[in-house]
């Protein structure tokens, strides 16, 4: 019984910080560099700050995925304007999804971290571990803030502009 127990613990704590996941390349890095920016397309950022080792979720747009990315990575998409819904993918927990509105010619940066669903503390201690910056964005549903090993953090321009100048692309 308690090797079940703890075999159950480990799981939940792999869970709670991001799990992982392998995925296509991303979309970004079949672009070529070179190309110019449509200025009617918003370019949307996709970073993680830090995490477990080996930490790895996937990034879905509209049910497509788009990419992955990995503690100190981060990747970019352009899309036209319009509503979106953006997940992110862990294989061993539920996934966490959002919506959100994009507006032409501007930038968005969203962080992957994991949800602030529990006490105080606890909330703490996974932010220093596997957090972001920028603010919780809301999830579609209630049951997946609290069973998603990781969430999606909106970050402002200046914040997300800073966050990236220390990363590495993907």
């Amino acid at each position: 019984m308690r090797r079940f127990v703890s075999w159950a613990l480990v799981l939940c704590v792999v869970a709670q910080f991001g799990g992982c996941a392998s995925s296509p390349i991303p979309e970004a890095a079949l672009e070529p560099q070179s190309k110019q920016r449509d200025t009617r397309l918003a370019r949307l950022y996709f970073l993680r700050e830090k995490g477990l080792i080996g930490t790895d979720v996937g990034i879905k747009i509209d049910g497509k995925s788009v990419g992955s990315v990995a503690k100190g990575l981060y990747f970019s998409v352009d899309r036209p304007p319009g509503r979106y819904r953006i997940s992110c993918v862990n294989p061993i927990s539920m996934d966490y999804e959002t919506e959100i509105k994009i507006e032409g010619g501007r930038t968005y940066y969203f962080g992957i971290g994991t949800p602030q669903v529990a006490a105080p503390g606890q909330n703490l201690l996974n932010q220093a571990l596997a957090g972001s910056s920028g603010q919780q964005m809301p999830a579609t549903s209630p049951l997946m803030a609290g069973f998603s090993g990781a969430a999606l953090y909106q970050l402002d321009a200046t914040e997300g502009a800073a966050v990236i100048s220390q990363l590495k692309p993907q």
